[in-house]
């Protein structure tokens, strides 16, 4: 019986190199699957451990008992297993292989079963180490450096402490650029019982919350920071006339006071304060590029103007209401306004048409009047000589017909007129009209607007 099982031992062991393989946890006997042959734990605290796990696959056809060993007491398996261990043929045994350091530096091993070795196992030992804040208080998960614009830089003081009883490196890094450490050079020599400040930067290069995390050895401090977009430089509004009137057009320019660290949108917006508090709306007050009393403009770093699509400036309509005009422009925290006054006028008269037919004669006006006040109109008929036909000036009162328009109108002060007059005699005989209209501001007179004949 002694001499059997001797002889199963025998065989076994020189059967070990085809009939034992590492192999990552969980892949023995997958297909492709590759035997470990070296493996790198990384880095791991003195005093502290790195964790992997691993498949010892008996490959051969017949069970054996497999004892492992290390050639370096920092390697070991946790918990440990009940040596030797039996492996059926085709199975495997599981476990956790700990990198457990004892000192600082690298360190190599070699993974042996039954005495032969097969993998080569390596890690880094680093050295243990307190961070604190730069005032001893403990430093907070997260440790948060608040809202910072971009192009600025938001600071916390670290410190790393040295217990151990001699000189040690310290890798230090982080996650995230937009995070950097002052002194950038790692690894960090932290002489025995000494401390080392450290100077941890966010300089956030976008908008919005950014996360890294500050790493010193393998202590991981998470790090939170929020990216804000740099303020606006004020706006100025700038238009190309100091004064305007009625029916009339401008372009308006919104400059900013210096170059702008800032990307973004804003808009400009323009009222009316009308004269008469009671007067209508007036549709002509508006940017006709957007068809209404706003206009959206973009502005780019380094900009020094706003941009109005393709164009630095935007075409605005004073309308027909005498008031105010009251730009406004808001861009990002700032707000700016400029009134633009647009004082009381005479009406605006011009001729559409002027036709005489054998019935009379027919006159078509196209006016405005920014006052809304009209009250009378009065036309003069000329013959050939210039010179005024019977009965002379005709008076007409139109302040009840104007104002009923007026309070219904969208138009603001325009408005068209259409008179015709029956003629006793001959038509042709009457050459040309010439017509007045009294509002508030005073009386307005048309030149003498001849008569065609259709």
């Amino acid at each position: 019986m002694i001499r059997r099982l001797l002889l199963l031992t025998v065989m076994s062991a020189c059967c070990l190199p085809a009939q034992f393989a590492l192999f990552p946890a969980g892949y023995c006997g997958v297909k492709g699957a590759i035997p470990v042959q070296t493996y790198s734990f990384g880095t791991a605290p003195v005093g502290g451990s790195a964790n992997s796990q691993f498949s010892l696959c008996n490959t051969g056809a017949d069970a054996v008992v497999a004892n492992i060993s290390f050639s370096d007491p920092e390697y070991q398996i946790e918990p440990p297993l009940q040596l030797p261990v039996p492996v059926a043929a085709g199975t495997s045994v599981d476990f956790v292989i700990q990198f457990a350091p004892a000192q600082a530096g690298a360190s190599t091993a070699d993974f042996l079963v039954n005495g032969v070795k097969l993998v080569t196992f390596n890690g880094t030992g680093m050295a243990s180490v307190t961070v604190t804040m730069g005032d001893g208080s403990p430093v907070p998960s997260p440790l948060d450096f608040g809202s910072v614009e971009r192009g600025k830089t938001a600071a916390r003081t670290v410190q790393i402490s040295n217990s151990e009883g001699k000189d040690v490196l310290v890798n230090v890094g982080t996650r995230d650029p937009a995070f950097q450490v002052t002194p950038g050079t790692s690894p960090i020599p932290v002489a025995a019982g000494a401390t080392v400040t450290l100077e941890v930067d966010f300089a956030p290069t976008a908008d919005g919350p950014q996360q890294s995390a500050l790493l010193i050895n393998q202590l991981v401090f998470p790090l939170v920071g929020t990216g804000l977009d740099p303020p606006f430089p004020p706006p100025e509004i700038d238009l190309d006339s100091a004064n305007y009137s009625s029916a009339q057009q401008g372009k308006l320019t919104v400059r900013l006071t210096s170059p702008s660290q800032a990307t973004g949108t804003g808009e400009v917006d323009m009222d009316i304060q009308p004269s008469d508090a009671s007067a209508n709306l007036d549709s002509g007050i508006q940017f006709p590029s957007t068809g209404t009393r706003t206009a959206t403009f973009s502005v780019n770093q380094g900009d020094t103007v706003a941009h109005f699509g393709s164009d630095t400036s935007v075409t605005f309509q004073t309308g027909t209401t005498a008031g105010n005009i009251v730009f406004t422009v808001n861009l990002g925290y700032f707000t700016t306004t400029k009134t633009v006054p647009i004082a009381p006028a005479l009406v605006g008269l011009d001729s559409s048409q002027a036709q005489r037919s054998s019935a009379g004669l027919d006159l078509v006006l196209n006016a405005f009047d920014n006052t809304r006040s009209a009250t009378s109109m009065t036309f003069t008929f000329f013959d050939q000589s210039g010179t005024p036909l019977p009965p002379g000036a005709i008076a007409v009162d139109v302040s009840a017909a104007l104002g009923q328009f007026f309070a219904s109108s969208d138009l603001g002060g325009v408005f068209s007129l259409h008179a015709f007059f029956p003629v006793n005699g001959n038509p042709n005989q009457v050459n040309s009209v010439q017509v007045q209209m009294v509002n508030s501001a005073g009386t307005a007179q048309t030149a003498m607007l001849p008569f065609t004949t259709p």
